[in-house]
């Protein structure tokens, strides 16, 4: 009897894990042994992509995404592919331009699996739902050898300019996201500029929260966007009415691929809570208090 209970708790355990959950719907081929052993253990020796995709497979998902392709368009043919994935919450997929170096970086993901609850209840989920998600706790795209330029400056955090591969890297977590399978791609991006480029394809969990990045994209749309996003992480951003500060509050940005997650982003009530944030808020810059942060910082303001 004791046994039974045990295998019992055992099987519960197992059916938990992303990856297992997945395999049981008819979607996915069954998790292999590494696969098995990444889930259970953490452990990976084989330093396969989520326990899974060996180097190659990596590579191939690279080019099917047209990654690959856009490089070699950028003068960067034939880049160097590193995994660094024995610790399964830091999954790191890099492509250097040549040596692996940091000055040679040109795409940069650290990735997770894990099982998302919602800090809140929102829509059909609550605090004790389970969404099976790809978390993206980095995602960088550099350029080594192009310079920025007064036409296309520098965003907040940003070392080099991009490549403009955003779409193509989205491309590839959303193939990867459909494969394994799982509910959604994750991300909490931390400024605004952040936000509006995956704003083609994710919508934030929270429709309040939508409908409050929306506002505040169409309130400074005439604004250079690096100008925008370096005020509003100044903390510059305020009411229009009030002239109270508004801060960014980073929160969940969702790229849903399948399930009641995708309904629920689909949905009238998702809509209907977005659309009523998005009227309720009127904002604007307070180019005083951006004006003084730029001299307390002595740099070079982007604001004329």
């Amino acid at each position: 009897m004791e046994r039974k209970r045990q295998r019992g708790f055992d099987l519960r355990r197992l059916l938990a894990f992303p990856l297992l959950q997945a395999a049981g719907e008819g979607t996915s081929a069954s998790p292999s042994e590494g696969e098995l052993l990444f889930e259970l253990t953490g452990e990976n020796p084989g330093n396969l992509l989520f326990g899974r995709f060996d180097t190659e497979e990596v590579r191939s998902r690279l080019a099917r995404a047209g990654i690959l392709d856009g490089l070699s368009r950028r003068r960067y043919p034939d880049p160097f592919l590193l995994l660094e994935c024995k610790d399964p919450a830091d999954q790191r997929v890099s492509l250097f331009a040549g040596s692996a170096s940091r000055d040679r970086l040109l795409l940069e993901a650290r990735l997770q699996l894990c099982r998302f609850h919602p800090r809140r209840a929102i829509g059909p989920f609550t605090e004790e739902s389970t969404l099976r998600m790809l978390i993206i706790h980095w995602l960088s795209l550099s350029d080594p050898d192009r310079p920025f330029t007064a036409e296309r400056p520098s965003l907040p955090g940003q070392h080099r300019p991009g490549l403009g591969l955003l779409p193509q890297s989205i491309a590839l977590l959303q193939d990867l996201g459909r494969e394994l399978p799982l509910d959604g791609v994750l991300d909490v991006p931390d400024h605004f500029h952040t936000a509006l480029f995956y704003s083609r394809n994710f919508r934030f969990l929270e429709p309040e929260n939508e409908g409050r990045f929306q506002a505040i994209a169409r309130d400074l749309k005439g604004i250079p966007l690096a100008l925008a996003s370096e005020a509003i992480s100044f903390g510059c951003l305020i009411h229009a009415d009030t002239d109270e500060p508004l801060p960014w509050d980073p929160a969940e940005q969702v790229l849903p691929i399948r399930g009641p997650l995708r309904s629920y982003l689909l949905s009238p009530e998702y809509r209907r809570l977005r659309d009523r944030a998005f009227s309720a808020l009127r904002v604007g810059i307070d180019w005083d208090r951006y004006r003084g942060k730029i001299a307390e910082r002595g740099a070079a303001r982007k604001y004329p």
